[in-house]
């Protein structure tokens, strides 16, 4: 009998990690709830064939027997990192967001701000190990949607060069352009502002 997991809430797209063991023959599957670095906490709720079971405080848990019985757990920090200290070591590292800002109408010139970001982005991609990478460009309101498409799209290409450079595989990397669709600050139709002259990078 297996557990069967749903999110429940907004919650779970911002913060929810879980510890899920699957476990053969007699044995519990076992899920834990963690919470995110920085302390926030989703809430997932559990079925099986006998009921379900909502946990939305971190390091609470259900086991869930063969037969489909769900049982409540708790347990702390000290004792969910004792227990499962090599399995929370081998987990992949957390996605990273990186925004780097370009100058109006330009598709290869990064703001000033960009600059510290860039060496961030670096350091990085330094230790990551085998990265995948999504590009997304973008551009402010100013112009017609067809220049800024193109616009943005050039943008994404310039930071995926980038990225292949500093050593990423070219199929490692996915591009993606929304033009003005979604502006970081909104403005009116037409309008410049040097917020929204960008390309976000979602590394994980």
């Amino acid at each position: 009998m297996k557990a069967a997991i749903r999110p429940h809430g907004l919650a779970f797209a911002a913060a929810c990690v879980m510890l899920l063991f699957l476990a053969a023959c007699s044995t519990p599957d076992k899920i834990i709830l963690l919470p995110d670095p920085d302390g926030k906490v989703g809430a997932v709720i559990v079925h099986s064939a006998s009921g379900e079971q909502k946990i939305d405080k971190a390091y609470a848990g259900v086991d869930v027997t063969k037969g489909g019985a769900i049982e409540k757990t708790m347990d702390s920090q000290s004792i969910v990192e004792t227990r499962y200290g090599e399995l929370l070591a081998a987990r992949p590292p957390r996605p990273m967001t990186f925004t780097i800002f370009f100058l109006f109408d330009s598709a290869t010139e990064l703001a000033p701000e960009s600059a510290a970001t860039v060496k961030q982005l670096k350091a990085v991609l330094a230790t990551w190990p085998a990265p995948q990478l999504v590009v997304v460009g973008h551009t402010d309101l100013a112009g017609s949607q067809e220049f800024n498409d193109q616009l943005s799209m050039q943008r994404a290409k310039t930071v995926a060069a980038f990225l292949i450079k500093q050593g990423v595989p070219t199929q490692k990397i996915e591009t993606a352009a929304r033009g003005k669709r979604e502006p970081l600050v909104p403005t009116a139709d037409g309008v410049p502002n040097r917020m929204n002259r960008r390309a976000v990078i979602t590394l994980q």
